[in-house]
This record gives structure tokens, sequence and C-alpha cells, in this order.
């Protein structure tokens, strides 16, 4: 079966395309730094020097450091493997 073609119009295809475009479009967004721009302000504002604040957003910058990550080693390996398939079927 993972030989077999699938026979469906291309509907798979074509499902497959719209969400790497969705995918696309939200890598882009992810370009847009307004919310870090108000950030910077707001870490600047008297009363964020206490430690539960500081620990919090903390916390939270090391996750997203690692989702970053791990999305641009996703991105990474996504592209190969495509290539990796087109090079075995073209060959």
């Amino acid at each position: 079966m993972p030989d077999q073609h699938i026979h469906d119009n291309g509907r798979h295809i074509d499902e497959l395309d719209q969400r790497l475009r969705d995918l696309r479009a939200a890598f882009a967004d992810l370009g847009n730094t307004d919310d870090f721009d108000q950030l910077f302000k707001i870490i600047h504002l008297p009363g964020w020097a206490r430690w539960p604040d500081v620990f919090l957003m903390n916390t939270v910058v090391d996750a997203m450091e690692r989702n970053l990550e791990d999305a641009r080693s996703l991105r990474k390996a996504l592209l190969e493997g495509a290539l990796a398939i087109r090079e075995a079927h073209t060959g």
C-alpha cells in the first residue's frame, strides 16, 4: 500500500497545498513585532522589578525560545524531506 498512488483527483495535493499556504502565512505573521515593541515599554514601567513578574516572563520566554528552535528545525526537515522524496522519484 505505501507505494500505491492516491486516486482522489489530486484532492490530497490540494489539501496539502492549502495547509502549506496557511503555515506560510502563520510564519509570516510571526514577523510582526508590534507586540514586542509594547512589551519593551511595559517591562520598563515602575513595578516591574518584582521577582514573580520577572520569573513568569522569563519562563514564558524560555518556552517560546524552545518552540522557535523546534519550529526552525521542523521547517528545515520539511523541506529536506520534500527534496529527498523528489530525488527518490526523479532520481
